[in-house]
C-alpha cells in the first residue's frame, strides 16, 4: 500500500504541477489537496495522511502551525516536508523546529519532489542545496563552540552523527559500520536527546552550530 500524502499550497498552478508530479511519480497516494490553511487542518484530521507536503505563507495561516498540529495526539500524521519560496533563516528554522523533516525551495525541479519524499519516509532529512549551503555558511562563522560541546556525543555518536549530515539512511549507516538497525537507531536516539532535538534535521544543524560537526 502507497504512503498517503496531503497537498497544501494556494497558488492553483502550482499545486497542480505538485498534483501532476506525485500522480505521475506513482509512489505515493495523494489523498487529499487544499488551498489554505483551515481546510487543510479539517483534512489533517478526516483523511490522516502519512504525509503533509505544505508550503508556508496561506491566505488564512501559516504552515508551519499546520506542522505543529502533527504534535496533537489526535493527528496520526508524522512526517512533514515544506515547499516555499522563502529561503531566509527565519523561516527554516521555525519550520525545523515546528517539525517539519525536509525543506524544498520552489525553484528547485518538482520532478524531484518524489526522491525528496522517499528520502524523508527513509529516514533522511531532504534540504534544497541553496538552503544547506546557506545554513552551513552562516553556522560556520560561530567559532564560539567549547571543547565541552564538542565532547557532547561519543565517537561513536559523533561517527553516525557524521554519516546522517551526508544523508546516510540508519539502514545503511548500520551496513557501513557492522552494526544492527536497531543499535543505530538507539545511537541517534541519544544524540537527539544530548542535543536536545527531535530529528536529524535539528541534530545536524544543532552540532553545526556547536561545532561538533
Amino acid at each position: 500500500m502507497k504512503p498517503t500524502l496531503l497537498i497544501v499550497e494556494d497558488s492553483e498552478a502550482t499545486r497542480e504541477r505538485l498534483e501532476k508530479a506525485i500522480i505521475e511519480g506513482d509512489t505515493f497516494q495523494l489523498i487529499g489537496s487544499a488551498d489554505s490553511y483551515e481546510p487543510a487542518s479539517r483534512m489533517l484530521k478526516e483523511l490522516s495522511p502519512d504525509i503533509l507536503l505544505t508550503d508556508l505563507d496561506l491566505p488564512d495561516g501559516n504552515g508551519i502551525d499546520l506542522i505543529k498540529q502533527l504534535q496533537q495526539p489526535n493527528i496520526s500524521t508524522k512526517l512533514a516536508i515544506v515547499i516555499t519560496i522563502f529561503g531566509d533563516e527565519g523561516h527554516v528554522i521555525n519550520a525545523l523546529k515546528a517539525g517539519a523533516s525536509g525543506y524544498l525551495l520552489k525553484d528547485d525541479n518538482f520532478i524531484e519532489i518524489n526522491n525528496a519524499i522517499s528520502q524523508m519516509m527513509n529516514g533522511g532529512s531532504p534540504i534544497s542545496p541553496s538552503i544547506a549551503r546557506y545554513l552551513l555558511s552562516e553556522l560556520s562563522l560561530d567559532t564560539s563552540a567549547t571543547s565541552e560541546d564538542q565532547k557532547v556525543l561519543s565517537n561513536r555518536e559523533h561517527e553516525i552523527l557524521m554519516l546522517v549530515s551526508k544523508g546516510y539512511t540508519s539502514k545503511e549507516i548500520g551496513v557501513m559500520l557492522e552494526l544492527s538497525f536497531h543499535t543505530v537507531n538507539a545511537h541517534v536516539k541519544n544524540i537527539y536527546k544530548k542535543l536536545s532535538v527531535s530529528n536529524k534535521t535539528e541534530a545536524i544543524f544543532e552540532a553545526t552550530k556547536k561545532g561538533i560537526i
